[in-house]
């Protein structure tokens, strides 16, 4: 989900302090900001179906709440890696799957369209209770995981037929489009869904938004 911009879009996003380096962005919150998934061209969903996502106290939306705000619920690091069109910058959690939240990694991303700043991406999966990736730390006492609205981890093939209406293979890609809130009709706002399927069940998955020039019009 990575698109070109201005230079001076670019140099934008760096004006604030930088991020920490640290291990690279790894799991299902590099697949989901990479290339990983084939969404295509056209959505194959009527209308977004993540609206709004609460993670224990935090309740957030895509495209306009803050890493910094995600770090001010849940402390930890804001990492980062690349520059200009390939800047990411994250925070990541580990649950070990003690107490009510399963073992699993939660990213919360930001790339050069949210200005490094602003969370562009969600992602979940399932993790070794006892091994906590470079990229991530050890989440605080009142990190639940994301509820984005849309079936979690270990739901079934089933589940996503009937929440998307269809749903086949080992990475599950969804699309939907709809009119940007510039009242120009020159953009869309396209978000995407992404499912990583192990036996039958969900082992990660997540969503993310990017702004894309509307088609024009015949």
């Amino acid at each position: 989900m990575r698109l070109a911009l201005p230079a001076a879009a670019c140099l934008a996003a760096l004006a604030f302090v930088a991020p920490v380096q640290a291990a690279g962005l790894s799991g299902m919150g590099l697949n989901l900001f990479g290339n990983y998934f084939h969404f295509g061209n056209k959505p194959n969903l009527p209308k977004p179906m993540v609206r709004s996502i609460s993670a224990g106290p935090l309740r957030m939306e895509l495209q306009h709440t803050k890493l910094s705000q995600v770090k001010k619920a849940f402390g930890g690091t804001i990492r980062s890696q690349g520059e200009n069109k390939t800047l990411v910058n994250w925070l990541c959690y580990h649950t070990d799957g003690s107490g009510k939240t399963q073992a699993a990694n939660t990213w919360f991303i930001s790339n050069i369209l949210g200005g490094g700043e602003f969370v562009m991406i969600v992602a979940v999966q399932a993790a070794d209770p006892n091994r906590i990736p470079g990229d991530c730390e050890a989440a605080p006492k009142n990190f639940q995981l994301p509820n984005m609205g849309i079936p979690g981890l270990g739901a079934s093939t089933s589940d996503l037929k009937a929440t998307f209406g269809a749903a086949s293979g080992s990475n599950i890609a969804y699309r939907a489009d709809e009119p940007g809130k510039d009242a120009l009709g020159t953009a869309l706002n396209v978000q995407y869904i992404g499912y990583m399927m192990s036996g039958g069940r969900v082992s990660g998955y997540g969503a993310g938004e990017t702004s894309v020039p509307a088609p024009p019009k015949s």
